[in-house]
This record gives C-alpha cells, sequence and structure tokens, in this order.
C-alpha cells in the first residue's frame, strides 16, 4: 500500500530547529531497537535498510526529530505504530488490533523501556561512534541456538548456510546471528584476534547477491582488519573473504585470516609481522586474482600456496574430502617433505 503526498510529507522537519527530541521520534527509536534495525541513534536522522521490501542498500529515511519514516525504495511511510503495523504483518501475520497491542508491549518492554534519545550531533559519526552503534547493534541481537531453533528466520539461514555447506556447529562457533532484514538475515562479527571490529552480513536471495554480496557496519575497516586468529605460530593460513575462512574452520585448520581482498594491505603486513608471522600458506582464490595476490605476499613472506584440486575455484567450493587431500599436500609441501 502506498502513502500520499500529506504523509510523506510529514518527513521534512525544519532542520534550523533547536530543542529536545520528540516523544514520536523516542517512540520510533524504540521500535527499531525492538527489532534490531538501528545501531544508534546520536544524530536526529539516519538511513538503514528497508525492511519490507528486498533492499540492497539504506533506503529507507528515520527522522527522529519527529518520529517519521519514508522508504525510497517501496514508498511506504510513517510512524513508530505504522512501522509495528506493516512488521508484524509482514513476519507475524497480525491483523491491526494485534498490531497495535504489540507497538504497546514495545514500548513497555524490558529491552525498550530505557532507551532513550541522546543530544542530537550535526556532524558526522566519529570513528568511536560508528564502532559503538555497531557494537551495540550486533551484540544487541539475541544468540542463536543453531541445532533446536524453531524460529522461522533461523531455519531458513539455516537451510541457506546447509546449501552452502556449513553445518548448525561452524555458526555457533563462530558467533552467526539472524536479523530481521529480509535481505540480509544472517550477520558475522569481524573478529581480529578475538578483538571485535565490526559486523557482516550476508544475503540468502539471489536476485540481490548479483548486486551486492554483503552488507559491512559503516565505519568498518577492511584495509586495517585481519579477521581470524594469528599469532601462536610463526605461520596462517591466509584467504580472500569470510565465507572461505570459516570454511577452513568447519574441517578444522583454526590457524587461518581473512583478508576480506585479493591483496593484503599494507596495514595487515605490519600486523601479521607484529605478531611474528614469517610464513604464510596461501589459499587465495584459484583464479588470476589470488594469483597474483599470492605472489605478491611471496615478496614479503616465505610462501607456500594451498594445491587446489584441479576444478576448484576457492575454498566455497571444497567438500570435506576434497580438503582433506588439499591439506594434507600442502603441509607436506610446507614442511619440505616428498
Amino acid at each position: 500500500m502506498l502513502h500520499n503526498r500529506e504523509e510523506k510529507s510529514v518527513l521534512h522537519h525544519n532542520n534550523q530547529e533547536k530543542g529536545v527530541s520528540t516523544s514520536e521520534g523516542e517512540d520510533l527509536v524504540k521500535v527499531l531497537w525492538y527489532y534490531n534495525l538501528t545501531s544508534g541513534y546520536s544524530c536526529e536522522s539516519e538511513k538503514i535498510v528497508c525492511p519490507f521490501h528486498q533492499d540492497v542498500n539504506p533506503s529507507l529515511i528515520i527522522n527522529y526529530r519527529d518520529g517519521s519514516w519514508y522508504c525510497f525504495g517501496c514508498s511506504l511511510a510513517g510512524d513508530a505504530k505504522k512501522f509495528v503495523r506493516f512488521m508484524e504483518a509482514k513476519y507475524n501475520g497480525l491483523n491491526d488490533l494485534q498490531a497495535l497491542a504489540k507497538y504497546h508491549m514495545i514500548l513497555k518492554s524490558k529491552k525498550c523501556s530505557n532507551v532513550k534519545i541522546g543530544k542530537y550531533v550535526k556532524n558526522k559519526n566519529t570513528n568511536k561512534d560508528l564502532y559503538n552503534e555497531a557494537h551495540d547493534y550486533y551484540y544487541g541481537l539475541k544468540t542463536v541456538d543453531w541445532r533446536y531453533s524453531d524460529e522461522q528466520e533461523v531455519i531458513e539461514a539455516k537451510a541457506y548456510m546447509k546449501q552452502r555447506g556449513f553445518k548448525p556447529i561452524v555458526l555457533k562457533k563462530c558467533g552467526a546471528k539472524v536479523t530481521y532484514n529480509n535481505s540480509y538475515a544472517i550477520i558475522f562479527p569481524m573478529l581480529d584476534n578475538g578483538e571485535f571490529k565490526g559486523w557482516v552480513c550476508r544475503t540468502t536471495r539471489k536476485e540481490i547477491e548479483k548486486k551486492r554480496k554483503y552488507l559491512y557496519n559503516k565505519g568498518f575497516s577492511r584495509a586495517t582488519t585481519l579477521v581470524g586468529d594469528y599469532g601462536t605460530k610463526d605461520y596462517v593460513f591466509v584467504v580472500e573473504g569470510y565465507m572461505d575462512r570459516l570454511k577452513f574452520i568447519q574441517f578444522g585448520e583454526t590457524n587461518v585470516v581473512a583478508i576480506l581482498g585479493w591483496k593484503m594491505t599494507a596495514q595487515q603486513i605490519e600486523k601479521l609481522k607484529n605478531a611474528g608471522i614469517k610464513k604464510v600458506i596461501s589459499a587465495l582464490d584459484n583464479d588470476t586474482c589470488g594469483k597474483r595476490g599470492t605472489k605478491y605476499l611471496q615478496s614479503i613472506f616465505d610462501v607456500t600456496r594451498f594445491r587446489y584440486l584441479k576444478g576448484v575455484k576457492d575454498p566455497g567450493e571444497m567438500t570435506e574430502e576434497s580438503f582433506r587431500k588439499m591439506h594434507a599436500k600442502t603441509i607436506k609441501i610446507f614442511k619440505g617433505e616428498k
């Protein structure tokens, strides 16, 4: 259902207006916080990925000053009550009266009753602000029981990951969670030697995957982050993507980092050197870019190339059987054995 111009006009507020936030704004904050759709509320407005259509980029504008919202993608608009009404109709099949009761329950819930809007910040958020927002968003999501949960979102996310070869045990191990975002349903924490650096969401929808597979939190720095554990040995496996590392973890190899690209950055290199890493096993993709990335690593570290079997393009295509063969052969060469 589309909304008329008068309803959309609630979004056009006076940016020069000073003063405290409205109660409508705080109600909207609580609603978004309840559904885990906002990672912070220190600014008078923000843009999020719309949960009402298959959004690829953030297109839903939130106005905390007057408690209104509008999506440029699907044209839905309204206030906190309408947000709950649309959410509950879409995801839980509630009628308008039931959704209204849910709305009042949300405002009084333990999770949201103490949520307040802080002072508005006109300047862009600092790196610390963005980090705190990302941290609060991820850790504000409930922990998922990947083996036994009967929640529909968990069931669908687990089915998708199973299709890609991942088991519930590895999802639990990496701290994967689910969101209310219909387009980017699975979220993973980006941990650099155990330190939280941000999060990444993965789409489970093919039509969205063609445009954008991953959605990172605002402010996340791929260049300065090594996702994984390193420093306990003088060598480390290096892969390109987060899911590549996850596949190694599932098959038992934990001494592995993802560089989130095909070429390691100067900051990532410095991190490995500072951790005493001298040798690298390059499991970068078995394609042109992966080979270029491996050649670059060879100019800095003592590098052994992961022995991909013919036809295996990247770690995502590995079965446990093929991994065992490739891993065993690679370790033999790494150790100098014949």
